[in-house]
């Protein structure tokens, strides 16, 4: 590799349609490749998303992982690290966070840091917590996407408070932008008239769709002009729409299953809701509200920092079926409030949530820690 740029290894689980992982690939390939080279490296845990990385041109490396814990994949990414003369390590998601931090701590290279992306209860238990806490020690920075993900950091999964710094996720203004789609909309079904609310998200009790459903059973009496679309798949699918049907309210949802369209489909969107147990920083609102969406959200997490109640939405407690109605219903009855907080989520978006704000960010701190060997502070 060329010595006058900074080569970095992105070093990951897999790399499947998750949101960590399509977050990884966007911020790649939009990394300064006169200044930064980067190589992918999987840890055997799913490659789809790989062709995407061979039409950016980015090397993609794919390590074979032989059991459920895998010693040996250490060493592997060791000498990978030496083989590239790599300066940065960035690690994505809980078992590339342990093999890379683990890996750097025998390798030569300048810095190590961890990217976290969500609050999930399941990096709480023991066997996951006790392996990571060891790692984080080798750790330069971990890096998470809200305060909120910070705190949690430091109060659940024991990372010291000097270790952590936050960037934000970032939304690419120019793809995700206010505009309609006439012709999707024709393409659905989905008639002129219809206001459309939408989730775009996995149908896992994390997202919270249930409680959405309920919700619906009190506003669809009083707007019966309006139509549910979910997003995403996943494995309540069946569990949902059985209670959809059972509700009686088929003809107000539509499944779309998985979409690699979602920038279009919240064109065609009225209003944004995600009803989540917990949350990192979910980028699916900061697009939303790029498209100048209302957006009706639960007060978890890093949702918090993106919606201003009152302001560019509404937050409600999580599991509150009620209350997601109350607030879903005063947009119904008010489009013009509706229209306001969208114009005020997109200006917040464009000041503080822009993709270049978050690139800039990360590719400063791979620069200080690069040229300063291992930098502090």
């Amino acid at each position: 590799m060329v010595k006058n740029k900074i080569n970095v290894l992105q070093l990951v689980e897999g790399m499947n349609w998750g949101g960590a992982e399509t977050k990884l690939l966007e911020l790649i390939d939009h990394m300064d490749r006169e200044r930064f080279n980067t190589t992918v490296c999987s840890l055997g845990m799913g490659d789809r998303l790989k062709t995407r990385f061979d039409e950016v041109g980015i090397p993609f490396i794919s390590f074979e992982r032989r059991s459920r814990m895998d010693p040996k994949l250490i060493f592997d990414v060791a000498r990978l690290i030496r083989k590239q003369n790599i300066d940065v390590v960035m690690t994505t998601l809980f078992y590339a966070d342990v093999v890379g931090a683990l890996a750097s701590a025998i390798s030569p290279n300048k810095a190590v840091f961890s990217w976290e992306t969500i609050s999930a209860p399941e990096w709480l238990l023991w066997r996951r917590l006790l392996p990571y806490r060891f790692a984080m020690r080798f750790a330069s920075k971990v890096i998470s996407v809200s305060h909120a993900t910070a705190k949690w950091l430091i109060d659940k999964r024991g990372v010291p408070e000097n270790k952590i710094t936050v960037i934000p996720y970032g939304v690419n203004l120019d793809e995700f932008s206010p505009g309609s789609n006439p012709e999707l909309r024709e393409e659905l079904g989905i008639a002129d008239d219809t206001t459309i609310i939408g989730v775009v998200a996995r149908l896992h009790p994390q997202k919270g769709h249930t409680y959405l459903i309920e919700a619906a059973k009190a506003i669809i009496p009083k707007f019966n002009n309006v139509k549910f679309v979910f997003v995403g798949d996943g494995e309540l699918r069946g569990e949902l729409e059985k209670s959809v049907t059972d509700a009686g309210l088929d003809n107000n949802f539509m499944f779309l299953g998985f979409r690699s369209d979602v920038k279009e489909l919240l064109r065609i969107f009225d209003i944004f809701v995600l009803p989540s147990l917990y949350e990192g920083l979910p980028n699916v609102i900061l697009e939303a509200m790029a498209c100048s969406l209302p957006v009706v959200a639960t007060a978890v997490d890093g949702t918090v920092e993106l919606v201003a109640d009152e302001k560019t939405g509404f937050l409600v407690a999580p599991k509150q079926p009620m209350a997601l109605s109350e607030k879903i219903s005063a947009l119904l009855k008010d489009s013009d409030k509706g229209n306001a907080m969208g114009k005020a989520g997109r200006k917040k978006v464009e000041e503080e949530y822009s993709l270049e704000l978050q690139v800039n960010n990360f590719q400063n701190l791979y620069e200080k820690y690069a040229l300063n060997g291992q930098a502090q502070g």
